[in-house]
């Protein structure tokens, strides 16, 4: 079986160091494709209509100047002889939880694999600040072990969480969740500089996490890694009171 190995914390993270570790372990082939320097927050962005340099590491590594999504795209298209069996996107330093996984580069990576026909998933540990990532490799490599056997929904990718023990201590279960609502007290700037041109920024780590007992955002809290199934159809509810419009 052969793994492509991405995430938007670039090439030489220490999370995607770890996850290709543990990929070693289970798949007979795996290939990192990343981007070459920090890409967070990029959502599926891509690359159109402009080169983007690849440079080579070493066997079967690829940093490319270039988003989450490229790395997927590009790799499958360009870089493997043939197509992956999975595709792993992380891991993230931060949560993708609720809102998250619309910004995610994390994410995105791994959605664009179940675009392509890959099985696919995304892992990220909860923790705001750099921490040891090998306490991750044991909900990792469980979670890989029984996601290599089990039956796979068509365009359907599973996210990640996995609690850390500087937020939440060790982890002691898994959850099945769906998306609750990850919000960021983010703030804004405005300035000008010498020269008299206007500046923005958007910045902030402090946010709640909310949802009912069936969320990410409940059971991370609760100490439970969680496992949410995503997929790229962003449908919402029905609206039968706009049906005036096309009855007319």
């Amino acid at each position: 079986m052969l793994a492509l190995v991405t995430n938007d914390d670039g090439y030489s993270a220490p999370g995607i160091q770890t996850l290709t570790e543990v990929a070693r372990e289970l798949f007979d082939k795996v290939v990192v494709v990343a981007p070459r320097s920090q890409k967070s927050a990029v959502g599926q962005a891509i690359t159109i209509n402009k080169c983007f340099r690849i440079f080579p590491q070493s066997d079967n590594v690829f940093a490319l100047e270039a988003t989450p999504t490229d790395c997927v795209f590009y790799a499958i298209r360009e870089l493997l002889d043939e197509k992956p069996d999975f595709v792993l996107s992380g891991i993230n330093l931060g949560p993708n939880l609720g809102y998250d996984t619309l910004y995610s580069g994390t994410v995105a990576g791994a959605r664009e694999g179940i675009m392509h026909g890959v099985k696919s998933l995304s892992f990220s540990l909860a923790v705001t600040r750099p921490v040891p990532f090998d306490q991750a490799k044991p909900y990792v490599r469980k979670v890989l072990e029984t996601a290599i056997s089990a039956d796979w929904p068509q365009q359907t990718m599973l996210n990640v969480n996995i609690p850390s023990k500087e937020m939440f201590n060790d982890p002691v279960g898994y959850k099945m969740c769906t998306l609750g609502t990850r919000v960021f007290d983010n703030k804004t700037e405005t300035w000008t500089d010498p020269m008299g041109k206007r500046h923005g920024w958007i910045g902030g780590r402090e946010f709640a996490m909310m949802g009912d007992e069936t969320t990410d955002c409940h059971w991370i809290q609760k100490g439970y890694v969680t496992l949410t199934p995503l997929t790229w159809n962003l449908e919402g509810t029905p609206m039968p009171d706009m049906n005036r419009l096309v009855e007319e």
